[in-house]
């Protein structure tokens, strides 16, 4: 069973830090790529991690989140579980249509780490109307199977809302201490049978992260 879970969130978003000319960049409208910013806070959360025992990585398949979790893959020699249960919340007001996403040869082509062999737990249907049901659901599914099927510590690498579910799905009442920022890394342990927060924190970072 897993007894350390490290939640994630992806690093800066290039629309965040070129607001002129980000499209112009993009192969798919709603996959937004990370910053020069963002990689950077990839690279950082990937060198802090070294200290930390994590033994599985799982990661949204969205762009930026794979670009997130190939730097810290590298760093630890770990591979990518890439897992659609932590992926974006799905929200029509931000995707006209269930999103156009890298295929399975395109991500393993860029992203070195992926794990050919396995396969998600959970494929989010379009649209997703509520966040608090829904997506919460969706993450909290995910995140119970591999609890109980993995060892040992795992890194969740998601967006805003799967991350925050992620926190809530492991501390209904008492996720307040977590760290919502862009490559902020939050920790939970499991003892006495039951999870605990330990940390929420972005002094891996050598610049504050922001929330957008």
């Amino acid at each position: 069973m897993v007894n350390e879970v490290f939640i994630l969130r992806h690093g800066i978003r290039l629309d965040i830090d070129d607001k002129a000319y980000w499209r112009h960049y993009l192969k798919r409208n709603d996959d937004v790529p990370l910053s020069n910013r963002g990689i950077i806070q990839a690279e950082e959360t990937g060198k802090f991690l070294k200290k930390e025992n994590v033994r599985h990585i799982f990661s949204s398949p969205f762009f930026r989140t794979l670009q997130t979790a190939q730097a810290v893959a590298a760093k630890l020699n770990l591979p990518i579980n890439v897992e659609y249960g932590f992926m974006e919340m799905l929200n029509p007001d931000w995707f006209p249509t269930y999103p156009e996403l890298l295929t399975k040869e395109e991500a393993l082509s860029i992203f070195p780490s992926i794990n050919r062999d396995y396969e998600s737990i959970v494929q989010p249907e379009y649209p997703e109307m509520d966040y608090e049901v829904v997506v919460l659901n969706r993450v909290k599914k995910a995140l119970d199977e591999i609890i109980k099927n993995y060892e040992g510590s795992i890194l969740i690498v998601g967006h805003g809302a799967s991350t925050e579910s992620a926190a809530k799905a492991l501390l209904p009442n008492a996720w307040e201490g977590f760290d919502g920022k862009m490559c902020a890394l939050n920790k939970y342990v499991h003892e006495n049978g039951k999870w605990t927060f330990a940390y929420g924190t972005t002094e891996h970072l050598s610049a504050e992260s922001i929330l957008n």
